[in-house]
């Protein structure tokens, strides 16, 4: 480490112990910090719960200029926003809940220095407005999280995630470069090293193992009857996992009133205020249980969860690690049990054949698609058109859910571009320049009314909607502008006759366009359109061997993400069921223990890695130790630590 970076160093304990209150980094941590701080190209692999935010968030204090962190999600953002300001910490977002005006004001605030920390999507990097502002931000460092979003075998891959490097092609060798996740795969990881363009990178690994955590599964029948049991026999908070809206709901009122547990629903398919009430009550602690879809948990920093429930099995072990791992992010001892029967399995195969077609089908929809939307043999597209799949699928004889999966691998071949949003939308140009907004209501002819509604909607849309066909979902809209729906369409119909603008209605149809020309029969290899699929029949065969194993449980998902050769966990079902008593000396464990903790007070988690016991041991004898008054667990922030007594 040179003097540079030890001097940096130096300064993010600084603000490490003046932000967060913490005297060192976690393990890994500070190896992170300091690769950052070096300048090297840094991919870095920590579980759930691993302390990735403060791996960015630190030296961004630190380094002189602005910290970029790109993020997938609205509210993950906002939340680590808002703990953030809470610390006195200069730090901001730009996404699509704020209006086109604000984010302009915030990437001129950015600037001027204002901010530390500026939090978008992926898909912000590519608007004009990013562009021009770019190289007048002064950006230091380049975060990227959940840097899985993008790989193929990722499993919330985001095709804009891909595009990051090239987007910010023009400061690319004047920053700092640094990705983070919880769930990489060795093929993850080599495909986010290849796409990022990482030179000569230093991948930092936590490795997988949460000590903490009884990996469970039931296999048993009565599945609704066992959950009720495993609730009431739980302390704390919880959450379960469900494969529908319909069945949160069920589950929610069902073990609500058969327990007496206060438990709520959440999913999509309530509205905004229900969906926040909802999370910030569990967060509190108010409702300390929720049933809810995979929607649930991304950007929700609840570090005492006891308990995560999967009634139905996910797609992918990444996704049940992710959403499992919500359990126990404070090192408290804590239980991720997932139901599973094989025909779970093999309902979600179905699903997964039926969603994306096969080469054959893949022509068939090519072709629909294009006689669709009215395209000769050679003729292009230049903007993006809504799809008629009622029309495909008359002239295809598919399904939708096969046409719509059809259209996302065409898109993943690049033959055509999908647009990000295209449920309920409504796109906008405006046919006027932005001096005309500012002095419409001057303007003779305009009535008070109409000229408040133009504003209000341009407010919105913001002054890319000048150049380009901007879209937004209606529901969004009547948010954002407390006009009801009928008004908007109507006052837009008005504007369009008037030749203020221009706009359309996606009517929960794709949006799309074709990137070449159109050809008689398009080359595509059968192997590329079969990838994806492939891919995700992969992984659900994973989920099953997860399921099944007889091995122990732990172990068989640090394998899946890499790890050689780990040890078993000792305490997972599997493990308890195998071992009958354990034959690790009383004494040599409490030894090691005491060795860790006498030098300072450490998590589970710290003294898990340096004693290497086996887990159920280190659990004994750490509550044998509290019992004996020989150590006290003492809570500090989010996290529960251990010291001599």
């Amino acid at each position: 480490m040179d003097n540079q970076t030890e001097k940096q160093f130096e300064l993010a304990l600084s603000s490490l112990k003046k932000h967060w209150g913490y005297d060192q980094f976690r393990p890994g941590q500070d190896d992170v910090v300091k690769s950052v701080f070096s300048g090297n190209d840094t991919l870095v692999l920590f579980p759930t719960g691993g302390g990735k935010s403060l791996c960015y968030q630190v030296p961004a204090l630190v380094l002189k200029g602005l910290t970029i962190v790109i993020s997938p999600l609205v509210a993950l953002m906002e939340d680590q926003v808002d703990q953030l300001q809470k610390r006195n910490i200069s730090a901001t977002f730009i996404n699509s809940n704020i209006t086109g005006s604000e984010i302009e004001q915030r990437l001129v605030n950015a600037r001027n220095g204002m901010y530390k920390l500026l939090y978008c999507a992926p898909e912000r990097l590519s608007t004009e407005l990013f562009k021009n502002e770019m190289l007048n931000l002064n950006i230091a460092l380049v975060a990227i999280d959940e840097a899985h979003c993008i790989s193929e075998w990722g499993h919330d891959f985001r095709p804009q995630y891909r595009l990051i490097r090239d987007a910010l092609q023009p400061i690319e060798d004047k920053v700092r470069w640094l990705a983070l996740t919880a769930t990489a795969t060795p093929e993850v990881r080599d495909d986010i090293l290849s796409v990022l363009r990482f030179k000569n990178p230093t991948v930092i690994s936590k490795g997988f193992a949460r000590p903490n955590l009884k990996w469970w599964v039931y296999s048993g029948p009565a599945r609704m009857k066992a959950i009720e049991r495993m609730v009431q026999k739980q302390k704390g908070s919880g959450l379960i996992y469900a494969g529908t809206r319909k069945l949160c709901d069920e589950l929610a009122l069902k073990i609500g009133g058969t327990s007496g547990i206060k438990t709520a629903a959440y999913h999509a398919g309530l509205d905004a205020a229900t969906r926040t009430k909802v999370q910030e009550s569990w967060i509190r602690g108010d409702i300390p249980l929720v049933t809810a879809t995979n929607a649930f948990g991304m950007g929700i920093d609840k570090s005492d969860c006891r308990y995560v429930i999967h009634h139905d099995p996910p797609g992918s072990l990444e996704a049940y690690y992710q959403e499992a791992g919500r359990a126990g992010r404070d090192g408290a001892l804590s239980y991720p049990l997932l139901c599973y029967k094989p025909s779970d399995v093999q309902k979600l195969k179905t699903q997964i054949e039926q969603s994306y077609p096969d080469y054959d089908q893949l022509l068939t929809i090519y072709i629909g698609l294009c006689d669709s939307l009215g395209l000769a043999i050679g003729s292009g597209m230049e903007k993006n058109e809504a799809v008629d799949i009622e029309s495909v699928q008359k002239r295809t004889g598919l399904n939708r859910a096969l046409i719509l999966g059809g259209i996302k691998v065409l898109d993943k071949l690049k033959i055509f571009e999908l647009a990000t949003e295209y449920s309920n939308d409504i796109g906008i140009q405006f046919l006027f320049n932005f001096e005309t907004i500012r002095t419409i209501k001057t303007m003779p002819g305009i009535s008070e009314k109409k000229a408040d509604f133009i504003e209000t909607i341009f407010r919105v849309y913001g002054p890319e909607s000048l150049q380009n066909m901007v879209y937004m979902n209606l529901k969004y809209l009547t948010e954002r502008t407390e006009f009801s729906s009928n008004r908007i369409l109507s006052g837009l119909e008005i504007l369009k006759k008037e030749q203020f603008l221009t706009y359309r209605q996606a009517d929960g149809n794709p949006l799309v366009r074709i990137i070449a020309a159109r050809e008689a029969k398009p080359t595509i290899e059968r192997k590329a359109v079969e990838k994806y699929r492939n891919i995700l029949l992969k992984k659900l065969e994973h989920i099953k061997g997860y399921a099944e194993t007889a091995d122990c449980r732990s172990r068989y998902l640090r394998m899946y993400f890499g790890e050689q050769n780990p040890s078993a966990c000792g305490m997972c079902d599997n493990c308890l069921n195998s071992i009958k008593k354990l034959v690790i000396p009383e004494t040599l464990t409490l030894t090691k223990i005491k060795e860790v903790l006498v030098k300072s007070k450490a998590s589970l988690e710290h003294i898990h890695q340096v004693t290497e016991l086996n887990g159920l041991a280190l659990f004994k004898a750490i509550e044998w130790m509290k019992r004996e008054g020989l150590i006290r667990e003492i809570k500090h922030e989010e996290h529960v630590y251990y010291e001599l007594a």
